[in-house]
């Protein structure tokens, strides 16, 4: 039980050690200007370079909708196309929008085409400001393990049936079935297509290679 709980607190160290990091670097990003995260923007670098391909065959700036045609397939999994984005609504056809909630491709050629901030269409949750908060938190160090009040409640086992060989392949947990029975097919001699023996001791083989 000892070492369930010391594993628990190994693990928490581990989080709190990788906290303190990613906080640490969260602060050196917001003390270089850098608004966004290192991640984000990477991401947005990549989305910036395909809408150098797009081209804005329609809109209307005062409803902020576009529709967007793609000039080069990115072999992304979605056919070259037209795609809508309604700015106000935070929509585009290709779903990338709203699912990461940055802008796509679509929307920064949108953007482009009336010089308007895509950054503006970045979430918040992106801001340096927000992963220095989220990290930057403290963690109370903890007594020593004799004055650790004792333990009353569950005691968990493991169920050994389940731990993973340390050697050779995994046991499979595969119900099988009547697809996964192969009928067992007799072989066949290699030279005359014969069954009851093989190649290697056809009783003509000397004739055979003559």
């Amino acid at each position: 039980m000892f070492n369930f709980f010391a594993e628990n607190l190994l693990n928490e160290f581990i989080d709190v050690g990788k906290g303190i990091v990613l906080s640490t670097l969260a602060g050196a990003t917001i003390g270089s200007g850098a608004q966004f995260a290192e991640k984000c923007m990477d991401m947005i670098k990549e989305e910036m370079s395909k809408s150098t391909a797009h081209e804005v065959i329609h809109f209307d700036r005062m409803g902020y909708t576009f529709f967007v045609r793609e000039t080069i397939d990115h072999k992304e999994g979605m056919a070259k196309g037209e795609y809508k984005v309604d700015l106000q609504a935070r929509w585009c056809d290709c779903g990338k929008f709203q699912a990461l909630h940055m802008p796509c491709s679509h929307v920064i050629a949108a953007c482009s085409s009336f010089s308007h901030d895509y950054s503006s269409y970045i979430d918040p949750v992106f801001r340096n400001e927000r992963v220095y908060a989220v990290y930057n938190r403290s963690f109370n160090p903890v007594h020593h393990q004799s004055y650790w009040p004792p333990y009353v409640g569950f005691v968990l086992c493991p169920n050994l049936s389940t731990r993973r060989p340390k050697k050779g392949r995994p046991n499979t947990t595969r119900i099988r079935t009547e697809m996964d029975e192969v009928e067992k097919v007799q072989r066949k001699c290699g030279l005359c297509r014969g069954e009851g023996h093989y190649r290697k001791n056809y009783p003509n083989f000397n004739l055979a290679r003559q």
